[in-house]
């Protein structure tokens, strides 16, 4: 049983949760708690390293007896201390960056504006599973998408949505083959007016500012969610449900 903070393998799940640079240099990061756990093994995740506590359940053991990885057995105290929730449930996972190929052709597509928030971008990803996307791409200045807090608000949605990181050229190529919307808060068409059965690929911006400066550069048309109360805008979270939303039933009708 490991007891000790400065072991080598708890030293590298500390900083594959604290920084985003060492997830990147290897290509994965951590999956906290019994839910992401299902997620990896039912999507055939193939985790690096799981450690485990005894205060794990039995659900938690079933699922590590599916694991093929190196298994280590953590005294419940440490995998409290490194956690990065506030109270373990006794099972942690080590995963790779899944590798889903993007679309040949994209006709429903997503891109995330400099999100900073966590918690709103991993919603969005839960979404845009939820509802039925074919990819997810973000800009540079947005939140770390293998952040701990954007794992834990997605719920598995990493292992089934195509992730990419977007520059200006592939949003304009984008717009090349798909209509360009942008979600406004005050200035659009009304989004049961919007033609949104054709290919279209929308931009979700920040609440404060909304889609930057560069974006606006690209042809695009606005698309505006009306809100007859005295509320001026919606959290990026709950405008992409919405927008995502009205997609599918245009779509489905």
């Amino acid at each position: 049983m490991i007891t000790s903070i400065q072991n080598p393998k708890i030293q590298w799940v500390r900083s594959l949760l604290a920084r985003k640079k060492e997830r990147y240099q290897d290509k994965a990061f951590v999956c906290e708690g019994i839910r992401l756990a299902e997620e990896v093994i039912h999507h055939k995740q193939a985790p690096l390293l799981a450690l485990f506590s005894s205060s794990i359940s039995e659900r938690g053991k079933a699922l590590l007896s599916g694991c093929t990885c190196e298994k280590l057995e953590v005294a419940p105290a440490l995998l409290d201390r490194i956690s990065d929730t506030e109270t373990s449930q006794g099972l942690l996972l080590v995963v790779p960056f899944p590798e889903l190929p993007l679309p040949a052709k994209s006709n429903f597509g997503l891109v995330l504006d400099e999100i900073q928030d966590a918690g709103n971008f991993g919603t969005i990803l839960r979404a845009a599973v939820a509802f039925g996307l074919q990819s997810v791409f973000y800009t540079p200045g947005s939140v770390d998408p293998y952040s701990p807090k954007v794992v834990r608000s997605a719920m598995g949605a990493h292992f089934q949505m195509p992730l990419r990181e977007a520059n200006l050229q592939k949003i304009r190529e984008l717009s090349e083959s798909t209509q360009l919307f942008l979600a406004e808060a005050q200035n659009g068409i009304p989004c049961w007016e919007a033609d949104l059965t054709q290919p279209i690929t929308i931009v979700i911006g920040s609440e404060a500012f909304g889609a930057t400066q560069a974006i606006r550069q690209i042809p695009h048309k606005n698309l505006l969610i009306p809100m007859p109360g005295s509320m001026e805008s919606l959290n990026a979270a709950m405008s992409a449900n919405i927008l995502l939303y009205e997609v599918v039933r245009q779509r489905k009708l």
